[in-house]
């Protein structure tokens, strides 16, 4: 697992996801759903570490290992010219 908390690492986000959705459902499954517990999921995986046998799912394939893939959720281009401003 990586010690950097900004590179991506499909093990911890899915370590996250799965907490923010047992916090979710411990709180009587709000209308928020999972999502409006992501902070508070980071911020236990980020003290407690990434538990042995958390369900990992939507891994990537093992060949795109390493891989940078634009995230088209933040609609940032990783390819595009570094110098523009995306504000």
């Amino acid at each position: 697992m990586s010690s950097n908390p900004l590179e991506a690492d499909p093990k911890r986000d899915a370590a996250i996801r799965h907490e923010a959705h047992l916090l979710w459902e411990a709180d009587g499954k709000p209308a928020c759903g999972p999502e409006g517990y992501i902070e508070k999921a980071t911020d236990l995986i980020a003290i407690k570490g990434v538990p042995e046998g958390t369900p990992v799912k939507d891994l990537p394939p093992p060949e795109l290992d390493g891989v940078e893939i634009d995230d088209a959720r933040a609609g940032i281009d990783l390819n595009a010219d570094p110098n523009h401003n995306f504000d």
